[in-house]
């Protein structure tokens, strides 16, 4: 499936997929199993993913920007460096409570189709 748009589009939404998952898996499951289930949509010029979870309720969007963003000294793992990557990587990231418990993250990124960015 392509949803077009620019590699560095691609790339960086595929970061912070990545950043968010790990997240749900290693804070929001505890490493136990669980189940996330990942949805893609292209609307008006943007590509939306939608993270969804049954991992105990917790609202990263409602942290200050100031704590998600990591001192230049932290290690991939420290608290806040993921939330710090996904924000930067997407244009809009946002959360609700999913009906019967759980999270519902969407990660919003322009397609970017712009030529001179694909270098």
């Amino acid at each position: 499936m392509s949803l077009g748009g620019s590699k560095r589009a691609a790339d960086d939404l595929v970061q912070a997929v990545d950043e968010a998952t790990c997240n749900v898996m290693l804070h929001g499951y505890d490493g136990k199993p669980g189940d996330i289930d990942v949805e893609i949509a292209r609307r008006e010029g943007e590509i939306e993913i939608r993270i969804l979870d049954r991992a105990p309720v917790f609202d990263p969007t409602a942290l200050p920007e100031a704590a998600a963003t990591p001192p230049v000294r932290r290690r991939p793992g420290t608290a806040g460096v993921g939330l710090h990557l996904a924000r930067t990587m997407t244009d809009a990231v946002r959360h609700h409570v999913r009906p019967g418990g759980g999270n519902e993250l969407t990660l919003v990124r322009s397609v970017d189709e712009h030529p001179a960015e694909e270098g």
